[in-house]
């Protein structure tokens, strides 16, 4: 099988995930989408418990589109470079890391970033405000359609609009919205 991995916070999911996930499964004909939260960040700090984020994840499933406790079940700050080496050891698929333009700027910052390029190809979802560069690190594929769509949603703009009491419908899913409410995530910034 052909995979791609999306991996993230997830800190809410919100539909500019789904769009990202949908359109790189239909564009590059993969199998599926994992959606891989991280448990922490080496330099990016996570707001809620990986419970609640896997949780909410779980929320946006759906056909061809999986959450993967790869990188959660450790408990512990993981690097991509050695996700994949495992998961290239537990199974058979062809794996496919899907990134946002906004990466290409920092991923010189991640772990071993040049082994990690030969190890599996990245493929790049274009976001608005962060153009894709005409020189690309090698491993690296832009996922290009004149169909695609694009947006600017991101987990920070959905937690920040949720402490201004602002409305977040269009951006995240209900189910995700009622868990929030449910479990009083993002009040106390």
């Amino acid at each position: 099988m052909k995979i791609g991995i999306l991996g993230g916070s997830f800190d809410p999911p919100h539909f500019g995930h789904l769009l990202l996930a949908r359109q790189t499964r239909e564009i590059v004909g993969l199998d599926e989408i994992w959606l891989m939260p991280y448990f922490a960040h080496s330099w990016d700090p996570t707001l809620s418990p990986v419970e609640d984020r896997l949780a909410m994840a779980r929320l946006i499933e759906e056909s061809g589109i999986v959450v993967s406790e790869e990188e959660t079940s450790e408990r512990t700050t993981n690097f991509t470079i050695n996700t994949v080496r495992r998961l290239k050891t537990k199974h058979q698929h062809k794996f496919f890391w899907i990134v946002g333009s906004d990466i290409l700027g920092e991923f010189e910052r991640w772990k071993d970033h040049d082994a990690l390029s030969r190890e599996v190809p990245f493929l790049v979802f274009p976001r608005n405000g962060y153009p894709t560069s005409s020189t690309l690190p090698s491993g690296f594929q832009i996922i290009d359609s004149p169909d695609i769509i694009t947006s600017n949603i991101s987990s920070t703009i959905v937690r920040k609009r949720l402490q201004q009491k602002h409305s977040v419908v269009g951006l995240i899913p209900e189910r995700v919205l009622s868990y929030i409410w449910e479990h009083k995530l993002y009040e106390a910034y």
